[in-house]
């Protein structure tokens, strides 16, 4: 009985254990069906979302930066292939040994590429944008965790040549000063976008998504300045041997067409390499020539003269007591270099008397020294369009003390910039028109179609032509028989100016004893003015007198601009140039190679040179006579114009060897082939050698050396 008893209750409490895990079962299956429906249903897309954050990614698609190119189509500014080498610290077992390894090729210290390697970073750059080769070495090593990214870096083919006024990019591939932030929306283009697959080891091997398309990224525009490069090659040698010679602080040359207002050359100088600008103080980033100001002393006396005698208050005739050489007026001492004594308006600006200046507005309207400050320029930005540019400075009359319209006549308290006063030249020699100073020549889009040309802007009348030919007279005077004599050119009548005037303290006080600013401007030829140069030299040790310091830097400038136009100079030359007058009947044959056809032409038609040319676009592969040969004219080049050919034939080699950088990147581009430039200068060696020939996507690696003496451009 009890037995049974027993039995049955163990039944009962098996058959509740049972009915237990049955509904321990059921409830289970009952919340995985309805999280499975919750999830499926209810919040698929947010863990839709999720799923494809895991495994997908979204990349931005850089645009090709567009080319900047000078006047004549020379290439300034260019893409370069470059590799970016980067890393994922999670998947490195031994940063220590991976540094080491890495540091040899990179030129990097292990310490630094280890600190990049720390564990709490999922991805960083070592280094940005170097040479393809280097991504090659780090390939080959084959190390856990290390990414090669191709990209498209800048190159700077002139190197410091016009560096200010091109700037240059930041690691991210932005320009961050000069032309190329300027223009970063038009250069930089529009950046597309794909979708990539993540593999199972993440972002280091991805693939494009067959599902989603690729959004292409548009390239950028191009530029044409309106700087010619060999003009601006000549301004930085001259004003470094100016510096040199003078052991001055700094200098700038300003070079214009004073009938447009283009700006052929602007340089600065200490300059630097924006190939290499972390090499170089932030100092020589600045662009001399619209940052600083200072006072222009003895030039400025043309702004007092043009008022004088466009009021009709002088003749050029008229007679002046300069007191000797010392004049006390309003509690001050003004002092002339010489004691001269009576001088005529014409000598007071040929022999420089700051007496003379003074006097003569000493019973006139002392507003006419203000008004014509104002109407020249003075006091207010250019427009020249580029950012850093400063006002001077051209106090309202109610700041005035009573000695300030006698000071301002002859150059001082007043602040100007040199590109003011390029200006100021440019509007005597054109007749009178003040003109907005302009640096960008076209706008094109990226297939090279011009999209925008941008034209000459007068401002205002600001004297009369009348007026002007009497400042025109002065000036050559000046040049002829006066302070500028350094200034003259052979058979040619040179109009200009020399200044000097002592260096200010930074924030006013007073002036910097033994410091002085020694500045010259001056255009040629005198009856109808085609280029216009003003120097300005900062602090000259010895000699600090505009005709001994900046007359002898715009002479040699002159001079070599005169020639160029026989010869085209190339940037990289360092020789000393035969500055003697082209012989009308003889013609030296320039280099035409790497040249596009309108350039071409332009460079012929400057030398009254007839072409035959071969091909109707693309650029000048060769030439016949050579460049440098010595021609009579009438004579006939023959040029043969290639276009580039489609990307996806071989191509044949081109011989680049001897050509400037610049034309070499032409030549091979026409021929479909992109290059990696090791140096500067001249190419001396190619690979592959000519008359090889290549695969879609090969480049050619050119070895380049400078004819430059880098001994003589150092300053001390």
């Amino acid at each position: 009985m009890n037995y049974s008893s027993n039995r049955k209750n163990q039944q009962r409490r098996d058959q509740s254990r049972l009915n237990l895990y049955y509904r321990v079962l059921a409830t289970i299956v009952i919340v995985v069906v309805l999280r499975l429906v919750y999830i499926q249903i209810i919040v698929r897309e947010k863990y839709a979302v999720l799923a494809e954050k895991q495994y997908l990614q979204e990349v931005r698609l850089d645009p090709v930066r567009g080319t900047i190119y000078d006047r004549r189509m020379r290439p300034l500014a260019i893409n370069v292939p470059t590799v970016s080498i980067g890393v994922y610290p999670q998947r490195i077992s031994n940063p220590a040994a991976t540094a080491r390894k890495l540091s040899r090729i990179l030129g990097v210290s292990s310490s630094t590429l280890q600190a990049k390697m720390r564990r709490d970073r999922k991805f960083g750059y070592l280094v940005r944008r170097e040479a393809r080769h280097t991504g090659l070495l780090v390939e080959a090593l084959g190390l856990k965790g290390i990414s090669i990214i191709k990209e498209n870096g800048r190159k700077y083919p002139m190197g410091e040549v016009g560096s200010q006024i091109l700037g240059f990019m930041d690691a991210d591939g932005h320009g961050i000063s000069g032309i190329e932030k300027k223009l970063e929306p038009l250069l930089f283009g529009v950046p597309g976008h794909a979708v990539k697959h993540k593999t199972a080891v993440g972002n280091q091997y991805s693939f494009y998504h067959p599902d989603y398309p690729v959004h292409q990224a548009e390239p950028g525009g191009h530029v044409v300045l309106t700087i010619d490069a060999g003009i601006q090659s000549i301004a930085h040698r001259e004003l470094r041997r100016t510096l040199q010679e003078s052991n001055a602080d700094s200098g700038v040359v300003v070079v214009m067409d004073p009938k447009t207002g283009e700006v052929l050359a602007m340089a600065s100088e200490p300059g630097f390499n924006p190939n290499a600008y972390g090499k170089f103080a932030p100092s020589s980033y600045r662009l001399r020539a619209i940052t600083d100001q200072f006072e222009a002393g003895s030039t400025f006396k043309l702004v007092t003269m043009a008022g004088l005698l466009n009021e009709g208050i002088y003749t050029p005739q008229d007679k002046i007591f300069c007191e000797n050489g010392v004049w006390k007026v309003m509690g001050e001492t003004i002092h002339d270099v010489h004691k001269y004594g009576s001088l005529s308006i014409h000598d007071v600006i040929v022999k420089s008397s700051n007496i003379g200046m003074a006097k003569a507005i000493k019973d006139q309207d002392k507003g006419i020294v203000y008004r014509y400050a104002r109407d020249f320029g003075f006091g207010t930005r250019t427009g020249i369009g580029l950012e850093g540019e400063v006002n001077g400075q051209l106090r309202d009359m109610a700041e005035w003390s009573g000695f300030t319209p006698y000071a301002m006549a002859f150059g001082h308290e007043i602040a100007v910039t040199p590109i003011q006063m390029a200006n100021m030249f440019c509007t005597i020699a054109n007749g009178g028109i003040l003109l907005t100073p302009y640096l960008v020549k076209e706008i094109q889009d990226a297939e090279g179609h011009v999209q925008e040309r941008f034209r000459p802007r007068p401002v205002r009348r600001v004297i009369k032509v009348e007026t002007a030919n009497i400042l025109k007279e002065m000036m050559a005077d000046v040049v002829g028989e006066g302070t500028a004599r350094k200034a003259q050119l052979e058979g040619l009548t040179v109009c200009g100016k020399t200044g000097t005037a002592r260096m200010v303290r930074s924030g006013g006080g007073g002036y910097i004893k033994g410091q002085y600013v020694a500045n010259f401007g001056g255009f040629f030829p005198k009856e109808n003015p085609d280029v216009a140069i003003y120097v300005m030299i900062d602090n000259p040790k010895g000699s600090y007198m505009g005709g001994d310091v900046a007359a002898p830097c715009f002479r040699r400038i002159a001079q070599q601009i005169i020639y160029q136009r026989g010869v085209d100079v190339e940037a990289e030359e360092g020789k000393d140039l035969d500055l003697k007058f082209v012989q009308e009947d003889r013609r030296i044959v320039p280099n035409f190679v790497g040249f596009n056809r309108s350039a071409a032409v332009q460079m012929a038609g400057d030398l009254k040179i007839e072409l035959a040319i071969t091909g109707r676009h693309g650029v000048i592969v060769e030439q016949h006579p050579r460049a440098g040969a010595e021609i009579s004219i009438p004579a006939t080049v023959k040029l043969v114009c290639k276009e580039g050919p489609s990307d996806e034939v071989r191509h044949v080699v081109p011989r680049v060897t001897g050509l400037p950088i610049r034309n070499a990147l032409n030549v091979l581009a026409a021929e479909g082939i992109t290059a990696v430039v090791n140096g500067s200068g001249k190419v001396v060696s190619q690979q592959p050698p000519p008359g090889r020939r290549t695969n879609p996507g090969d480049q050619v690696l050119l070895v380049c050396e400078s004819s430059v003496d880098l001994r003589k451009l150092l300053i001390f």
